[in-house]
Protein backbone atom coordinates (compact mmCIF):
# COMPACT_ATOMS: atom_id res chain seq x y z
CA UNK A 1 0.00 0.00 0.00
CA UNK A 2 3.04 2.54 1.10
CA UNK A 3 4.11 1.61 -2.47
CA UNK A 4 1.39 2.13 -4.38
CA UNK A 5 0.98 5.76 -2.62
CA UNK A 6 4.46 6.50 -3.55
CA UNK A 7 3.95 6.03 -6.78
CA UNK A 8 0.97 8.01 -6.89
CA UNK A 9 2.24 11.31 -5.33
CA UNK A 10 5.30 10.74 -7.72
CA UNK A 11 3.10 10.84 -10.58
CA UNK A 12 0.99 13.50 -9.00
CA UNK A 13 4.10 15.61 -8.47
CA UNK A 14 5.20 15.25 -12.37
CA UNK A 15 2.12 15.90 -13.58
CA UNK A 16 2.20 19.63 -11.68
CA UNK A 17 5.83 20.35 -12.33
CA UNK A 18 5.75 19.21 -16.29
CA UNK A 19 1.98 20.01 -17.02
CA UNK A 20 3.29 22.88 -19.60
CA UNK A 21 6.29 20.68 -21.85
CA UNK A 22 3.28 18.12 -21.75
CA UNK A 23 0.91 19.97 -23.18
CA UNK A 24 3.71 21.91 -25.37
CA UNK A 25 4.49 18.19 -26.46
CA UNK A 26 0.73 17.81 -27.50
CA UNK A 27 0.95 21.04 -29.68
CA UNK A 28 3.85 19.99 -31.51
CA UNK A 29 2.53 16.45 -31.90
CA UNK A 30 -0.81 18.03 -34.14
CA UNK A 31 0.88 20.56 -36.19
CA UNK A 32 3.83 18.07 -36.64
CA UNK A 33 0.77 15.26 -37.86
CA UNK A 34 -0.83 17.61 -39.99
CA UNK A 35 2.25 19.20 -41.96
CA UNK A 36 2.97 15.55 -42.65
CA UNK A 37 -0.07 13.96 -43.57
CA UNK A 38 -0.52 12.00 -46.80
CA UNK A 39 -2.85 14.99 -48.15
CA UNK A 40 -0.20 17.80 -48.26
CA UNK A 41 1.70 15.13 -50.82
CA UNK A 42 4.84 15.63 -49.34
CA UNK A 43 4.76 19.56 -49.57
CA UNK A 44 6.69 19.67 -52.53
CA UNK A 45 8.13 23.09 -54.26
CA UNK A 46 5.16 23.96 -56.76
CA UNK A 47 3.21 21.01 -55.97
CA UNK A 48 -0.49 22.74 -55.30
CA UNK A 49 -1.18 20.51 -52.32
CA UNK A 50 1.42 22.93 -50.38
CA UNK A 51 -1.02 25.39 -50.28
CA UNK A 52 -2.83 23.32 -47.50
CA UNK A 53 0.37 23.18 -45.72
CA UNK A 54 0.84 27.34 -46.21
CA UNK A 55 -2.94 28.13 -45.36
CA UNK A 56 -2.16 25.75 -41.65
CA UNK A 57 0.58 27.81 -41.07
CA UNK A 58 -0.58 31.15 -41.75
CA UNK A 59 -3.59 29.97 -39.60
CA UNK A 60 -1.60 29.46 -36.81
CA UNK A 61 0.17 32.44 -37.02
CA UNK A 62 -2.96 34.84 -36.88
CA UNK A 63 -4.31 32.62 -33.86
CA UNK A 64 -0.55 33.46 -32.18
CA UNK A 65 -1.28 37.22 -33.19
CA UNK A 66 1.43 38.12 -35.27
CA UNK A 67 1.84 41.16 -37.49
CA UNK A 68 1.08 40.85 -40.87
CA UNK A 69 4.10 42.68 -42.50
CA UNK A 70 2.80 42.81 -45.95
CA UNK A 71 -0.16 44.84 -46.18
CA UNK A 72 -2.05 42.34 -43.82
CA UNK A 73 -0.86 39.44 -45.17
CA UNK A 74 1.98 37.24 -44.17
CA UNK A 75 2.88 35.46 -47.56
CA UNK A 76 6.15 37.39 -49.37
CA UNK A 77 6.15 36.17 -52.93
CA UNK A 78 8.68 35.36 -55.14
CA UNK A 79 9.00 33.63 -58.22
CA UNK A 80 11.89 31.40 -59.72
CA UNK A 81 12.36 30.27 -63.52
CA UNK A 82 12.98 26.23 -64.03
CA UNK A 83 14.30 25.97 -67.30
CA UNK A 84 11.17 26.93 -69.16
CA UNK A 85 8.60 27.22 -66.31
CA UNK A 86 8.06 30.21 -63.64
CA UNK A 87 7.04 29.09 -60.37
CA UNK A 88 5.87 31.11 -57.72
CA UNK A 89 6.82 30.63 -54.46
CA UNK A 90 5.29 31.71 -50.81
CA UNK A 91 7.50 32.22 -47.88
CA UNK A 92 5.36 32.80 -44.44
CA UNK A 93 6.37 36.06 -42.66
CA UNK A 94 5.34 36.81 -39.34
CA UNK A 95 6.28 39.79 -37.33
CA UNK A 96 6.44 39.91 -33.17
CA UNK A 97 7.33 43.47 -32.46
CA UNK A 98 9.60 44.31 -29.26
CA UNK A 99 9.49 46.26 -26.63
CA UNK A 100 12.60 48.76 -26.37
CA UNK A 101 12.40 52.15 -27.87
CA UNK A 102 15.60 51.54 -29.54
CA UNK A 103 16.02 47.93 -30.26
CA UNK A 104 12.51 47.16 -31.59
CA UNK A 105 14.13 48.36 -35.06
CA UNK A 106 16.41 45.37 -35.25
CA UNK A 107 14.65 41.84 -35.76
CA UNK A 108 15.89 38.05 -34.87
CA UNK A 109 14.86 35.82 -37.31
CA UNK A 110 13.65 32.72 -36.77
CA UNK A 111 13.32 30.36 -39.79
CA UNK A 112 12.30 26.38 -40.90
CA UNK A 113 11.78 25.47 -44.32
CA UNK A 114 8.12 24.52 -45.10
CA UNK A 115 8.60 22.00 -48.33
CA UNK A 116 10.09 18.94 -48.34
CA UNK A 117 10.05 16.42 -51.60
CA UNK A 118 6.66 15.56 -52.69
CA UNK A 119 5.79 12.21 -53.76
CA UNK A 120 6.28 9.94 -57.06
CA UNK A 121 4.30 6.73 -58.58
CA UNK A 122 6.50 3.48 -57.90
CA UNK A 123 5.22 0.01 -59.03
CA UNK A 124 1.80 1.90 -59.79
CA UNK A 125 1.42 3.49 -56.00
CA UNK A 126 1.91 7.16 -55.00
CA UNK A 127 4.52 7.07 -52.66
CA UNK A 128 5.02 10.51 -50.39
CA UNK A 129 7.56 11.95 -48.85
CA UNK A 130 5.91 13.15 -45.56
CA UNK A 131 9.12 14.86 -44.16
CA UNK A 132 8.12 14.92 -40.63
CA UNK A 133 11.09 15.59 -39.36
CA UNK A 134 12.79 17.02 -42.36
CA UNK A 135 11.47 19.70 -41.69
CA UNK A 136 7.37 19.84 -40.21
CA UNK A 137 9.76 19.56 -36.86
CA UNK A 138 11.32 22.63 -37.33
CA UNK A 139 7.62 24.86 -38.47
CA UNK A 140 5.94 23.14 -35.94
CA UNK A 141 8.62 24.23 -33.19
CA UNK A 142 8.99 28.25 -34.99
CA UNK A 143 5.62 28.85 -34.64
CA UNK A 144 5.28 27.71 -31.01
CA UNK A 145 8.46 29.50 -29.94
CA UNK A 146 6.50 32.91 -31.78
CA UNK A 147 3.78 32.10 -29.25
CA UNK A 148 6.14 32.14 -26.28
CA UNK A 149 7.72 34.91 -27.40
CA UNK A 150 4.06 36.96 -28.23
CA UNK A 151 2.64 35.83 -24.83
CA UNK A 152 5.75 37.88 -23.45
CA UNK A 153 6.56 40.71 -25.93
CA UNK A 154 7.32 42.86 -22.88
CA UNK A 155 10.59 40.85 -22.51
CA UNK A 156 11.85 41.73 -26.16
CA UNK A 157 14.11 43.94 -26.88
CA UNK A 158 14.24 43.42 -30.70
CA UNK A 159 11.69 42.94 -32.68
CA UNK A 160 11.31 38.78 -34.06
CA UNK A 161 10.62 37.40 -37.28
CA UNK A 162 9.25 34.14 -37.34
CA UNK A 163 9.70 32.42 -41.11
CA UNK A 164 8.58 29.47 -43.04
CA UNK A 165 10.55 29.62 -45.87
CA UNK A 166 9.41 27.76 -49.62
CA UNK A 167 11.62 25.81 -51.92
CA UNK A 168 14.78 24.71 -49.65
CA UNK A 169 14.95 21.84 -51.08
CA UNK A 170 14.61 22.91 -54.17
CA UNK A 171 18.02 25.25 -53.55
CA UNK A 172 17.32 27.10 -50.57
CA UNK A 173 15.39 29.31 -53.26
CA UNK A 174 12.78 30.84 -50.24
CA UNK A 175 15.23 31.88 -48.45
CA UNK A 176 17.60 33.35 -51.05
CA UNK A 177 14.62 35.28 -52.27
CA UNK A 178 13.95 36.96 -49.00
CA UNK A 179 17.61 37.98 -48.37
CA UNK A 180 17.65 39.62 -51.73
CA UNK A 181 15.10 41.77 -51.63
CA UNK A 182 13.76 42.04 -48.03
CA UNK A 183 16.91 42.39 -46.20
CA UNK A 184 18.12 46.03 -45.74
CA UNK A 185 15.07 46.96 -48.13
CA UNK A 186 12.39 45.99 -45.36
CA UNK A 187 14.18 44.52 -42.27
CA UNK A 188 17.27 45.06 -40.46
CA UNK A 189 18.33 41.83 -39.36
CA UNK A 190 20.75 41.32 -36.77
CA UNK A 191 20.94 37.67 -36.61
CA UNK A 192 19.36 34.94 -37.85
CA UNK A 193 18.44 30.93 -37.11
CA UNK A 194 17.29 28.10 -39.44
CA UNK A 195 15.47 25.26 -37.51
CA UNK A 196 15.83 22.33 -39.92
CA UNK A 197 15.48 18.85 -38.70
CA UNK A 198 14.35 19.41 -34.62
CA UNK A 199 12.76 16.27 -34.11
CA UNK A 200 14.85 13.56 -32.98
CA UNK A 201 16.72 15.00 -29.48
CA UNK A 202 16.71 11.76 -28.00
CA UNK A 203 17.98 9.86 -30.51
CA UNK A 204 20.43 11.63 -31.48
CA UNK A 205 21.39 12.39 -27.76
CA UNK A 206 21.53 16.28 -27.57
CA UNK A 207 21.48 18.71 -30.17
CA UNK A 208 23.79 20.03 -33.14
CA UNK A 209 24.76 23.20 -34.18
CA UNK A 210 26.80 25.02 -36.21
CA UNK A 211 27.25 28.73 -37.15
CA UNK A 212 27.34 30.68 -33.31
CA UNK A 213 30.95 32.29 -34.17
CA UNK A 214 29.79 34.16 -36.70
CA UNK A 215 28.01 36.37 -33.84
CA UNK A 216 30.81 37.92 -31.44
CA UNK A 217 29.65 36.55 -27.41
CA UNK A 218 27.70 33.59 -29.67
CA UNK A 219 29.59 30.33 -28.09
CA UNK A 220 28.83 31.95 -24.52
CA UNK A 221 25.69 32.74 -24.74
CA UNK A 222 24.35 29.44 -26.15
CA UNK A 223 26.53 27.59 -23.97
CA UNK A 224 25.12 29.47 -21.13
CA UNK A 225 21.51 28.86 -22.27
CA UNK A 226 21.78 25.10 -22.77
CA UNK A 227 23.56 24.65 -19.51
CA UNK A 228 20.38 26.13 -17.93
CA UNK A 229 18.08 24.13 -20.08
CA UNK A 230 20.50 20.65 -18.71
CA UNK A 231 20.26 19.76 -22.88
CA UNK A 232 23.66 18.21 -24.06
CA UNK A 233 25.49 19.01 -27.38
CA UNK A 234 26.30 15.94 -29.61
CA UNK A 235 27.99 18.24 -32.35
CA UNK A 236 28.71 21.50 -32.96
CA UNK A 237 30.37 22.93 -36.24
CA UNK A 238 32.84 25.17 -36.60
CA UNK A 239 31.25 26.46 -40.16
CA UNK A 240 28.24 27.95 -41.64
CA UNK A 241 25.66 25.78 -42.81
CA UNK A 242 25.55 25.46 -46.36
CA UNK A 243 22.68 22.97 -46.88
CA UNK A 244 20.15 25.04 -45.04
CA UNK A 245 19.05 28.26 -45.00
CA UNK A 246 21.41 30.07 -42.92
CA UNK A 247 23.35 30.37 -46.23
CA UNK A 248 21.93 33.49 -47.96
CA UNK A 249 21.77 35.25 -44.79
CA UNK A 250 25.74 34.59 -44.30
CA UNK A 251 26.33 35.80 -47.68
CA UNK A 252 24.69 39.16 -46.50
CA UNK A 253 27.29 39.17 -43.52
CA UNK A 254 24.55 38.41 -40.92
CA UNK A 255 25.04 36.00 -38.25
CA UNK A 256 23.51 32.69 -39.55
CA UNK A 257 23.14 29.53 -36.85
CA UNK A 258 21.70 26.49 -37.84
CA UNK A 259 20.14 24.03 -34.95
CA UNK A 260 19.32 20.21 -35.15
CA UNK A 261 19.04 17.04 -33.72
CA UNK A 262 20.84 15.24 -36.40
CA UNK A 263 20.29 13.16 -39.33
CA UNK A 264 19.11 10.02 -37.22
CA UNK A 265 15.54 10.21 -38.69
CA UNK A 266 14.50 8.77 -41.95
CA UNK A 267 16.41 11.41 -43.89
CA UNK A 268 14.78 12.25 -47.57
CA UNK A 269 12.91 8.35 -47.13
CA UNK A 270 9.36 7.95 -47.51
CA UNK A 271 9.63 6.49 -44.08
CA UNK A 272 10.15 10.26 -42.28
CA UNK A 273 6.68 10.07 -40.59
CA UNK A 274 5.18 11.46 -37.91
CA UNK A 275 4.72 8.80 -35.10
CA UNK A 276 8.75 8.69 -35.06
CA UNK A 277 9.64 12.17 -33.46
CA UNK A 278 9.90 13.01 -30.31
CA UNK A 279 7.67 15.50 -28.92
CA UNK A 280 9.23 15.91 -25.68
CA UNK A 281 12.32 16.56 -27.11
CA UNK A 282 11.20 19.05 -29.29
CA UNK A 283 9.47 20.77 -26.80
CA UNK A 284 12.44 21.37 -24.44
CA UNK A 285 13.85 22.40 -27.74
CA UNK A 286 11.40 24.84 -28.71
CA UNK A 287 11.75 26.30 -24.80
CA UNK A 288 15.65 26.76 -25.33
CA UNK A 289 15.30 28.53 -28.23
CA UNK A 290 12.53 30.64 -27.13
CA UNK A 291 14.56 31.44 -24.10
CA UNK A 292 17.96 31.87 -25.81
CA UNK A 293 16.07 34.68 -28.37
CA UNK A 294 14.79 36.43 -25.31
CA UNK A 295 18.05 36.72 -24.41
CA UNK A 296 19.85 37.99 -27.73
CA UNK A 297 16.63 40.64 -28.52
CA UNK A 298 18.40 42.50 -25.25
CA UNK A 299 21.75 42.40 -26.07
CA UNK A 300 22.62 46.05 -26.24
CA UNK A 301 24.96 45.51 -29.48
CA UNK A 302 24.78 41.84 -31.66
CA UNK A 303 28.01 42.22 -33.50
CA UNK A 304 28.38 40.25 -36.25
CA UNK A 305 31.85 38.20 -36.86
CA UNK A 306 32.49 39.85 -40.27
CA UNK A 307 36.19 37.61 -40.40
CA UNK A 308 34.49 34.68 -39.74
CA UNK A 309 31.38 34.40 -41.95
CA UNK A 310 34.00 35.88 -44.63
CA UNK A 311 35.99 33.04 -44.19
CA UNK A 312 33.53 30.35 -44.11
CA UNK A 313 31.30 31.85 -46.70
CA UNK A 314 33.49 33.87 -49.68
CA UNK A 315 36.66 32.07 -48.74
CA UNK A 316 39.64 33.26 -50.48
CA UNK A 317 41.19 29.58 -49.99
CA UNK A 318 39.46 26.24 -50.39
CA UNK A 319 41.23 22.57 -50.29
CA UNK A 320 39.33 19.91 -51.46
CA UNK A 321 39.52 16.26 -52.90
CA UNK A 322 39.48 15.29 -56.74
CA UNK A 323 37.98 12.13 -58.16
CA UNK A 324 37.51 11.87 -62.28
CA UNK A 325 37.51 9.63 -64.76
CA UNK A 326 38.19 9.83 -68.66
CA UNK A 327 40.22 8.33 -71.64
CA UNK A 328 43.30 9.18 -72.85
CA UNK A 329 44.92 8.17 -76.30
CA UNK A 330 47.98 8.82 -78.03
CA UNK A 331 48.06 11.25 -81.27
CA UNK A 332 50.46 9.96 -83.75
CA UNK A 333 50.84 13.55 -85.75
CA UNK A 334 53.18 12.28 -88.84
CA UNK A 335 50.41 9.33 -89.44
CA UNK A 336 46.90 8.84 -90.67
CA UNK A 337 45.92 6.85 -87.16
CA UNK A 338 45.77 8.01 -83.78
CA UNK A 339 45.70 4.36 -81.40
CA UNK A 340 42.88 3.65 -79.46
CA UNK A 341 41.87 5.14 -76.32
CA UNK A 342 41.82 3.81 -73.29
CA UNK A 343 39.98 4.44 -69.49
CA UNK A 344 41.78 7.02 -67.47
CA UNK A 345 40.91 8.22 -63.70
CA UNK A 346 42.76 10.80 -61.29
CA UNK A 347 42.35 11.54 -57.59
CA UNK A 348 44.23 13.68 -55.68
CA UNK A 349 44.02 17.50 -53.78
CA UNK A 350 43.04 20.53 -55.51
CA UNK A 351 42.39 23.90 -54.11
CA UNK A 352 41.58 27.29 -55.44
CA UNK A 353 43.18 30.54 -54.45
CA UNK A 354 39.78 33.19 -55.22
CA UNK A 355 41.57 36.65 -57.07
CA UNK A 356 38.76 38.86 -57.93
CA UNK A 357 35.35 37.66 -58.61
CA UNK A 358 35.90 36.52 -61.67
CA UNK A 359 39.30 35.11 -61.80
CA UNK A 360 40.58 32.17 -59.67
CA UNK A 361 44.14 30.31 -59.32
CA UNK A 362 43.71 26.39 -59.13
CA UNK A 363 46.56 24.43 -58.40
CA UNK A 364 46.24 20.70 -57.97
CA UNK A 365 48.48 17.70 -57.87
CA UNK A 366 47.04 14.31 -58.97
CA UNK A 367 47.61 10.60 -59.36
CA UNK A 368 46.80 9.53 -62.71
CA UNK A 369 45.94 6.09 -64.73
CA UNK A 370 46.28 6.78 -68.23
CA UNK A 371 47.35 4.88 -71.42
CA UNK A 372 46.96 3.45 -74.98
CA UNK A 373 46.44 0.82 -77.13
CA UNK A 374 49.51 0.26 -78.74
CA UNK A 375 50.79 -2.31 -81.74
CA UNK A 376 52.31 -3.72 -79.04
CA UNK A 377 49.24 -3.79 -76.90
CA UNK A 378 47.84 -1.77 -73.89
CA UNK A 379 50.19 0.82 -72.58
CA UNK A 380 49.47 1.89 -69.31
CA UNK A 381 51.20 4.48 -66.86
CA UNK A 382 50.96 5.80 -63.57
CA UNK A 383 51.67 9.30 -63.19
CA UNK A 384 52.22 12.19 -60.44
CA UNK A 385 50.68 15.18 -62.08
CA UNK A 386 50.96 18.22 -60.69
CA UNK A 387 49.40 21.34 -62.78
CA UNK A 388 47.65 24.89 -62.55
CA UNK A 389 44.73 26.46 -64.02
CA UNK A 390 43.49 30.16 -64.21
CA UNK A 391 39.54 30.17 -63.80
CA UNK A 392 37.19 32.79 -65.49
CA UNK A 393 34.26 32.31 -63.67
CA UNK A 394 30.47 34.21 -63.72
CA UNK A 395 29.05 35.76 -61.07
CA UNK A 396 25.73 35.27 -59.80
CA UNK A 397 23.25 36.89 -57.22
CA UNK A 398 21.47 33.43 -55.73
CA UNK A 399 23.04 30.65 -53.83
CA UNK A 400 20.82 28.35 -55.49
CA UNK A 401 22.42 29.18 -59.16
CA UNK A 402 26.09 27.34 -59.59
CA UNK A 403 29.28 29.70 -60.64
CA UNK A 404 30.66 28.22 -64.22
CA UNK A 405 33.25 29.08 -65.43
CA UNK A 406 35.93 28.39 -67.99
CA UNK A 407 39.52 26.67 -67.43
CA UNK A 408 42.98 27.44 -69.10
CA UNK A 409 45.60 26.22 -67.57
CA UNK A 410 48.95 23.74 -68.15
CA UNK A 411 50.09 20.36 -66.29
CA UNK A 412 53.35 18.65 -65.80
CA UNK A 413 53.61 14.62 -65.68
CA UNK A 414 55.81 12.67 -64.40
CA UNK A 415 55.42 9.12 -64.78
CA UNK A 416 57.01 6.90 -62.28
CA UNK A 417 55.70 3.28 -63.42
CA UNK A 418 54.15 1.31 -66.55
CA UNK A 419 53.85 -1.63 -68.00
CA UNK A 420 53.53 -2.51 -71.97
CA UNK A 421 51.63 -5.48 -73.42
CA UNK A 422 51.70 -7.18 -69.60
CA UNK A 423 55.57 -6.28 -69.54
CA UNK A 424 57.29 -3.50 -68.09
CA UNK A 425 57.21 -0.44 -70.21
CA UNK A 426 60.48 1.12 -71.75
CA UNK A 427 61.13 4.35 -70.30
CA UNK A 428 64.97 4.37 -71.25
CA UNK A 429 64.65 3.77 -75.22
CA UNK A 430 60.97 4.04 -75.87
CA UNK A 431 59.14 6.35 -73.80
CA UNK A 432 59.59 9.99 -71.98
CA UNK A 433 58.96 9.97 -68.35
CA UNK A 434 58.24 13.03 -68.28
CA UNK A 435 55.67 15.17 -70.16
CA UNK A 436 53.38 18.33 -70.13
CA UNK A 437 50.99 20.22 -71.94
CA UNK A 438 48.11 22.17 -71.76
CA UNK A 439 44.30 22.33 -69.93
CA UNK A 440 41.26 23.96 -71.47
CA UNK A 441 37.68 22.74 -70.26
CA UNK A 442 35.02 24.15 -68.00
CA UNK A 443 32.66 23.47 -65.38
CA UNK A 444 30.87 24.49 -62.31
CA UNK A 445 30.93 25.53 -58.63
CA UNK A 446 27.74 24.75 -56.38
CA UNK A 447 28.18 25.71 -52.92
CA UNK A 448 31.26 23.55 -51.91
CA UNK A 449 31.03 21.05 -55.02
CA UNK A 450 32.69 21.41 -58.26
CA UNK A 451 32.07 19.67 -61.57
CA UNK A 452 34.52 19.81 -64.58
CA UNK A 453 35.56 18.48 -68.07
CA UNK A 454 38.88 19.15 -68.48
CA UNK A 455 40.87 18.15 -72.31
CA UNK A 456 44.59 17.49 -71.87
CA UNK A 457 46.49 18.79 -74.92
CA UNK A 458 50.23 16.82 -74.73
CA UNK A 459 52.97 19.09 -75.93
CA UNK A 460 56.04 16.93 -76.21
CA UNK A 461 57.01 13.92 -77.88
CA UNK A 462 56.44 10.45 -75.99
CA UNK A 463 58.36 8.70 -77.98
CA UNK A 464 62.26 8.95 -78.04
CA UNK A 465 62.75 6.55 -81.40
CA UNK A 466 62.61 9.13 -84.09
CA UNK A 467 61.38 5.94 -86.10
CA UNK A 468 58.22 6.28 -84.82
CA UNK A 469 57.34 9.23 -86.11
CA UNK A 470 55.94 12.24 -83.92
CA UNK A 471 53.62 10.51 -80.63
CA UNK A 472 51.74 13.49 -78.61
CA UNK A 473 49.11 12.34 -75.54
CA UNK A 474 45.52 13.32 -75.43
CA UNK A 475 42.89 13.15 -73.43
CA UNK A 476 39.92 14.08 -71.30
CA UNK A 477 38.46 14.55 -67.62
CA UNK A 478 34.81 14.40 -66.03
CA UNK A 479 35.74 14.90 -62.17
CA UNK A 480 33.89 15.90 -59.45
CA UNK A 481 35.93 17.92 -56.56
CA UNK A 482 34.26 18.29 -53.19
CA UNK A 483 35.58 21.12 -50.55
CA UNK A 484 35.89 20.86 -47.23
Amino acid sequence: MKKILFVFILALLTLCLFPQQSRLAETLRNHVTILASDSLSGRGFAFPEKGLAIDYITTQYRQAGFTAPYDGSYIHNFHHRLTYALIEGKNIIGIIEGSDPQLRNEFILLGAHLDHMGWKTINGEKVVWNGADDNASGVATIIEVGKMLAANRESLGRSIIIAAFDGEEAGLIGSTAFARTEINNRFNVAMMFSLDMVGMLEKNKGLNHAGFRSLKEGERIIAETLEQHNLNVREEKNKIESRTDTWPFAGKGIPAVYISTGLVSPYHKPEDDAHLLDFEGMASVAEMIADLTTTLSVVENLEADSRYISRKVDPKLMIGLLAGYGSSFHHHKTEFFDARPLLAIEYGLQSQVKVTDHFRLQPAITYQLAGSRTEAGKLRTHSVVPQLDLLITTHVSSIAQPTLFFIAGGYYDYIFAGREAGAPADFTAKYSDTGYGLRLGGGMVLMKTQMSFVYRYGLNRVNLNDADGEIFTRGFFFSSTMYF
